[in-house]
Parts: structure tokens; sequence; C-alpha cells
């Protein structure tokens, strides 16, 4: 069986190096009229019944109008109705839209000119599912569950099911054999969002979860973030303590963190450290006004009182119905 898909979303990552503006929304009717898109587009005009062109012009509108893309992918799709590529990719535009019956169509009509192929079967039931089709989207779940490449992506649609019926126990149960199934390469999504299962239970297993989430993406602050938060549930402050400091060592700018630390010294009243990570969230994230506010506590605590009286000020400048910095700055005045 030819392996579509990776070269289908390998395209559209490519189109949007080249193509896609994070800050631009084009119209509509000028999207097809930008620079790296204009040239398909007067293609297209010259040679109406060349299904490739549409194809290439809806991989460069994938990320920036997906309703755009997801009509040109059925075109080509209407010019060559057995190349599932094509269907494949009108189902993602459509599932991107929220068009959750188009999707199931397109991944079906996909599924039928590549019969058996897992990730097609693994993005139909996802489609099913949104669209609240459970015993269809079960169905594929259980066909999935029987092949060795894609036994995972069937206990992860299982705990999406799951929640939706708002079953936690069983949503994690389907998850904690979704990660087995995966061996080395689970979701990280779905790791993730087993610990936030397993944390909102209280449950210390929720902590092994988000070390594995960081190791899948060892840049990423927020699974530590998540562990170091437990720990503090949990009553462990100096596991708590190490796992933010982990956080700051990997991402300096990473200001929950540093905020999480701050509180930690502050209950303690150790004002010196206190105002070490307070500083740091500052830096982090110049415009949270509970930062400066949180800083402005330490300083007056150290005696520090233009420092605080200043960082009352910008607290309550950045959010208006700040009381507590108001009536700070009142109490230093008087």
């Amino acid at each position: 069986m030819k392996n579509y898909f990776p070269v289908l979303f390998a395209a559209i990552g490519l189109a949007a190096c080249n193509g896609a503006q994070p800050n631009q929304s084009p119209a509509k009717d000028s999207a097809l009229y930008s620079d790296i898109i204009r040239p398909v587009t007067d293609s297209i005009r010259q040679f109406p019944d060349q299904h490739a062109l549409y194809y290439r012009r809806a991989l460069l509108l994938f990320n920036t109008n997906p309703a755009l893309a997801q009509a040109d992918f059925e075109k080509a799709a209407q010019l060559d109705p057995a190349n599932p590529e094509y269907w494949a990719g009108a189902g993602e535009a459509a599932l991107v839209e929220n068009k959750y019956p188009a999707a199931a169509a397109s991944f079906s009509k996909a599924l039928a000119n590549a019969p058996g192929y897992t990730y097609l079967q693994y993005r139909l039931a996802t489609a099913l599912i949104e669209n609240r089709q459970y015993g269809e989207a079960d169905s594929l779940a259980n066909v999935l569950a029987q092949t060795k490449d894609a036994r995972d992506k069937a206990f992860y649609l299982k705990a999406r099911m799951a929640e939706d019926k708002n079953d936690t126990a069983a949503a994690i149960t389907h998850l904690t054999a979704a990660v087995k199934a995966a061996g080395d390469h689970p979701e990280f999504e779905a790791v993730m969002e087993l610990g936030d299962l397993l944390r909102a239970r209280k449950a210390p297993a929720a902590i092994e979860y988000y070390t594995l989430a960081w190791q899948l993406d060892t840049l990423n602050a927020a699974p530590l973030y998540d562990a170091a938060q437990l720990h503090e549930v949990l009553g462990h402050t100096d596991q708590a303590i190490a796992t933010y400091r982990r956080c700051i060592v990997l991402d300096p700018g990473y200001s929950p963190a540093c905020m999480a630390l701050g509180k930690i010294y502050s209950d303690r009243k150790d004002w010196n450290n206190a105002l070490v990570y307070y500083k740091l969230a500052v830096k982090s994230a110049p415009t949270d006004a509970w930062a400066y506010y949180q800083r402005a506590r330490c300083e007056e605590q150290l005696g520090m009182k233009a420092a605080a009286l200043e960082d009352y000020a910008k607290a309550a400048s950045f959010r208006k119905d700040f009381k507590e910095a108001r009536e700070a700055m009142e109490r230093l005045h008087h």
C-alpha cells in the first residue's frame, strides 16, 4: 500500500514555510492572487481540467484558508476520483473548518480508493467522533485494535469517546493502553491528557506521564511545570522547587514557573529568594500585573519603599480594577 499521507502533510508544511504569513488573513477574493498562489491560479485559468494544479493550490492555501483549500481538494478529487490523496486533503481541510459530515464523507471516499489504510480509518473515526457518530467510530476503533501499526490509535479513539461521555475512569484505562501500545513513540497530546486526567484525581502516577511527555518534547517546559504543580498538591515541596527550576533552566522565559517559585518562597517569608523569581517573572512577562504586584510585595517587605510603589503602580496600570495594588499604594503613601 502506498504511504500517501506523510507526502500530503509534508507538502502542506512546505507550503506553509514558503507562502503563509502568520499575521496575514487575506480576504477570500484576494487569497487566490497572493504572490505565492497567483502563478498556480493563473495556470488553473489556462488549464481548468488539470487536477494536479488544484491539489497544488490547495496545499498552498491549507494553513491560511482551509475553506478555499477544501474547495480545491474537492475539485481535484472530482477530476481524479480514484486519487485518495485528494479526498484525504478535503477531509483534513473540512476537519479544520469543523465541517464534520463533509470530513467523514471525504475520508470515506479516500478509504474506498485505499482500503485498509489505517491512517485513513483513524481520521475517518476522528471525524465521526466529532460528529457524535460514536457507534460507527467505535467499530472503526475495533478494526484498528487488530492492527500492528495503529493499535494505539484505537485506544486514543476509545479514550476520546469515553471523555465525551464523561467516563473519566474508562478514558484513563484507554489512554494507558494507548501509551503502552505505542511503545517508544506515543503521541505527546495523549500522554499529556493522561497526565491531566490522573492529576485531577491527585494520582502520583501523573508525574510519570508528564515526565514521559517532556522526554517526547524536551524543549517544552509545560509538562515539567504540570509535574511540579502536582508535587505541590501532594506536599512534595522540595521536588516541586527542583522541577520548577528545571523549567526555568529549560526555558528562562517560562513565567508560570517563576511565579510558582516566587509564591513558594513568599509563603515561607523568604522575601529575598521570592524577589529573585518575581524579577524573572516580570522580565519574561512584562505586562503581567500580578508579577509586578508580587514583586512589589517582596520589595515592601524588604524595605524598598520606592521600588514597591513603582511596581504597585505598574500593576495597577496593567489591570485597571486591581484593588489590592491600589490599596497597597495608599498604604505606602501614608
